[in-house]
């Protein structure tokens, strides 16, 4: 199947949908419909209201920083009210390092981490991404950690760097130097079939997705036929039920996959 075939396909499985995905899928392509804006609010309102009082979501770093995520992707504003606390509750459970979920850990984009100290790791990355999205980097506690990610060593696993990359990929100029060294891993360790042995495709792509920059465009570029192997011919990537929030995830990061691969 050709690139443009099933980037089409895939357009089309999450174009309908009245989700975060179907409205960044939407917006990808240029299509927005005009009931989307109102759709958008809902969403956040939604998530909102399953806040708790303390600002989190459950007491989990993991479906508070998603939620907080997916808020900003709809368009709200870090400094309102609803979505501060979130990042507020957040930000103090980064800069404790603090693990509020039990391995094994299922993250949004259905990558699993099973090692209790690699879920731990793998939900403070997440949480450090919402918090340097939200423009909070100029805390002490924040600034370490992200000192601790770029110039330490690499993670142990393919997963947990791409955990690293993702962060990373949100920080200030100065710091994204750092992130050649981590595309250059998942490049070395990608196989010649475009896909990962030892991790999700799904995860490493999310991660040089946001990384943006070339040499991790090219590696997004070259998972391409992984991709068209895993398509489905509803255009999902995984198996019923294809509403799951996870596999439209998963549908959306290979929409933008493919959008990159198609350019490059």
């Amino acid at each position: 199947m050709k690139l443009e075939s099933a980037f089409a396909k895939v357009e089309a499985y999450l174009s309908e949908r009245d989700t975060r995905p179907g409205i960044l899928a939407r917006q990808l392509v240029g299509k927005e419909r005009p009931g989307d804006p109102k759709l958008a609010d809902l969403l956040v309102n939604e998530r909102r209201a399953r806040t708790r009082m303390d600002g989190s979501i459950d007491g989990s770093l993991v479906r508070t920083s998603w939620a907080a995520w997916e808020m900003m992707d709809l368009g709200a504003d870090p400094l309102h009210g609803g979505l501060d606390r979130l990042v507020s509750w957040i930000l103090a459970q980064v800069e404790a390092g603090t693990a509020t979920d039990p391995a094994p850990l299922v993250l949004p984009n259905g990558a699993a981490i099973a090692d209790p100290e690699g879920a731990a790791f793998a939900a403070r990355c997440l949480g450090l991404r919402v918090v340097l999205r939200a423009r909070r980097e100029e805390r002490p506690a924040i600034q370490q950690l992200v000192d601790q990610l770029a110039n330490g060593p690499q993670p142990p696993t393919l997963d947990l760097s791409a955990c690293a990359l993702a962060a990373l990929a949100l920080v200030p100029p100065p710091h994204r130097r750092h992130l050649d060294g981590l595309v250059h891993r998942l490049g070395r360790a990608q196989g010649g079939d475009g896909a990962w042995a030892d991790a999700d495709l799904f995860h490493m792509l999310e991660a040089l997705v946001l990384a943006g920059i070339r040499p991790a465009r090219q590696v997004v570029a070259r998972a391409a036929p992984a991709l068209v192997r895993r398509l489905r011919d509803d255009g999902a990537f995984d198996d019923p039920p294809h509403d799951h929030p996870i596999h439209e995830e998963r549908a959306l990061i290979g929409l933008r996959a493919l959008a990159i691969a198609l350019e490059e």
